[in-house]
């Protein structure tokens, strides 16, 4: 047998589906076996595939044994002269395993090769070619040198940065997504070192394939798509704490000298540590928002109460530098730069709890008591800036930036039908979801597609930037994973994620955003409107007839009248709602259906809408309501679209 293709999985039934799929194009005219190694999982791919795919074998365990125990289970069954370990979250593509198949057999020297990796939003992953942990290129990452200079040698050591990605090399280690070997060297050095448990194996197999004389090379003759993280996430493992651990053990077992391995173990500490604060407070970059308020807070109120910014000597620098770390230290305990940043009652709770810490300081440190005024007008100033602008930060994110309204469309030669509409909401409803349309894999085939037809694949990058696109979905069966993994590339620059599903008994399946499903009653709910919704419906008329001259220049006069805006002022008429009026009122000004703006709308739909809208109520929400429809009407860049189809078709 030419090749065993090993897939241990954990918890991803549907993305380990999708890499069968994959794997039974890439290895047609290849005499070839499918292994997969079931660790434990409670998601029901073990039933489903010995019902559905009884070529695979199957090797079910009853615990999770981690990443390389559990793929020694499969090496020892393993019938191939070559050995494909490859992970669940991934597509490869048609022909994949024969460039790696002829790559081997024109390199008898080669241990083992790799290919290049791209993530769903198109980039390349640098962990396709990578170098062995050193104490200098430790160093270098902990403190952003291989990003600053990344084609130098000197400091990109770690993901040899320096070697161009289109470029074969021999490399030193390879990724554990996909590591293609031959099984005799798989077999020589006794599979992978179960020390380890998730990370660092395939660091330490490279590490023993050279040292016994093995090459390791970097192929980007194909590639294949690597999701990543997706078992982990899905998991109670803490990911931070055995990625270092498996660090520290690579570090001990392979770095002999005392201090080379110290300088490892200060390093490795020190991404931890750097890590573990990233996760904690992964919006710390507020604080620099926060440190700037503070001081101009400080100074303000230092000039209207004292009526010049004058210290003595001895409470210079510090007058500059305790005040902005209390207020930040404190913001950070309320969980103002945690998860629920966006919750400004935080942030708020931050700066309520400084102001008494330092209030409560200047009692204990006599030479520094300075006016109870300043830190007054020190918290109010500095609450207001810092309030302010995470809130026109957090707002920008989710009408223009990377949090805004998820717009999709679908590659398909076919229209779309209400099912998979609705899958798709289910896939993606941690936000809004607007299906703009169907990409057509030619041109060709645009005429079958009516007015739901945005374009080809053939000219996808100009799709994505035309309609704003943030998610494509691949459900052409026809479609080669080679020409989906091409159209990534040429969008790897643009805000876009793409996401390869499949067509099977159970529907449409194979997300790469963990679904939340939603299932409501298809009766519209009406809810009683309290009066502070009311009065900050009347505020929100007063903003956008304020700014009404900016929204006529901006060209959506049609979407908004001076008429319709004055009756929500004076609360004949809602400025915001859900998807219905509430029963009694006039329509709103604004609706949540905005957002999505589909070819049509059914009570299920409505529904799901104005629950969403209800459940997630707040001034943040309607202003995001508010911009988005603004932004949204006309539908943006069809007719734009439209002519540049019938200039490609005119040429044809």
């Amino acid at each position: 047998m030419q090749l065993s293709v090993i897939i241990v999985n954990y918890n991803v039934r549907d993305l380990l589906l999708n890499a069968i799929a994959s794997l039974r194009r890439a290895l047609h005219d290849i005499e070839g076996e499918i292994i997969v190694v079931d660790n434990g999982s409670s998601d029901g791919a073990v039933e489903v595939l010995q019902k559905d795919h009884s070529d695979v074998v199957t090797i079910p365990v009853d615990r999770n044994l981690g990443f390389g125990a559990a793929n020694n289970l499969g090496i020892e069954q393993a019938k191939g002269e070559y050995i494909l370990i490859l992970n669940p979250d991934t597509i490869v593509q048609e022909d994949t395993l024969h460039v790696m198949l002829a790559f081997m057999e024109e390199h008898p020297k080669a241990g083992a090769v790799g290919c290049k990796i791209v993530h769903p939003d198109g980039t390349l992953d640098p962990a396709a070619k990578r170098g062995f942990p050193s104490p200098w290129s430790s160093f270098s990452r902990v403190f952003g040198l291989s990003k600053l200079f990344r084609q130098s040698r000197l400091f990109g050591g770690y993901n040899l940065t320096w070697i161009d990605d289109e470029t074969t090399s021999k490399v030193e280690s390879l990724s554990g997504s996909f590591m293609f070997f031959r099984g005799s060297v798989l077999r020589e050095l006794g599979g992978f070192d179960t020390d380890f448990f998730m990370y660092g194996e395939d660091l330490d197999l490279c590490w023993r394939a050279n040292k016994v004389g093995w090459q390791i090379w970097y192929h980007p003759g194909t590639s294949i798509v690597h999701i990543g993280g997706e078992s982990t996430r899905r998991s109670s493992l803490d990911s931070i704490a055995m990625f270092y651990d498996a660090m520290i053990i690579f570090a001990q077992k392979h770095f002999r000298s005392p201090f080379l391995l110290f300088l490892v173990r200060l390093g490795i500490q020190l991404r931890r540590g750097s890590a573990r604060i990233a996760r904690g407070l992964p919006h710390l970059k507020f604080a620099l928002i926060d440190l700037v308020a503070v001081l101009i807070g400080f100074i303000i109120g230092t000039l209207y109460i004292i009526g010049a910014v004058r210290y003595p000597d001895y409470a210079l620098p510090w007058v500059y530098i305790v005040p902005p770390l209390l207020f930040i230290l404190s913001i950070a305990v309320a969980g103002g730069y945690g998860p629920d940043y966006r919750r400004l009652s935080r942030t708020l709770l931050g700066y309520l709890a400084g102001f008494f810490v330092l209030s409560t300081l200047t009692y204990f440190f006599e030479d520094y008591r300075f006016s109870r005024g300043i830190v007054l007008a020190t918290t109010g100033i500095g609450a207001f800036i810092g309030l302010l602008s995470r809130f026109l930060i957090i707002l920008y994110r989710r009408t223009f930036g990377s949090e805004s309204t998820r717009r999709v469309a679908v590659i398909s030669g076919n229209p779309i039908g209400r099912s998979v509409r609705e899958r798709l909401r289910d896939t993606l409803f941690r936000r809004p979801v607007s299906v703009v349309g169907v990409i057509a894999p030619t041109f060709s085939q645009l005429d079958t597609l009516s007015d739901t037809g945005l374009g080809s694949v053939e000219n996808i990058a100009w799709i994505v930037r035309e309609h704003r696109l943030t998610d494509v979905f691949l459900l052409d069966s026809e479609i080669g994973y080679g020409e989906v993994i091409k159209a990534m590339r040429f969008c790897a620059g643009e805000s876009v994620r793409f996401h390869l599903m499949r067509e099977s008994s159970e529907g449409v399946s194979g997300e790469i955003v963990p679904r939340k499903s939603m299932r409501n009653s298809p009766e519209p709910y009406r809810f009683k409107v309290p009066l502070s919704k009311r009065l900050q419906d009347r505020f929100l008329a007063l903003l956008c007839l304020l700014f009404l001259p900016v929204v006529y220049l901006a060209g959506a006069q049609k979407r908004v009248r001076f008429g319709s805006l004055f009756l929500a002022l004076v609360g004949k008429r809602p400025s915001v709602r859900g998807a219905d009026a509430v029963e009694g009122e006039r329509p709103p000004v604004f609706s949540a259906v905005s957002i999505y703006p589909d070819i049509h709308h059914d009570q299920r739909s409505l529904a799901e809408i104005e629950r969403y809208y209800e459940a997630n109520r707040s001034f943040m929400l309607d202003c995001e309501i508010i911009i988005t429809s603004l932004r949204t009407y006309p539908s943006a860049g069809r007719e734009k679209g439209t002519e540049f189809e019938q200039i490609i078709q005119k040429n044809q």
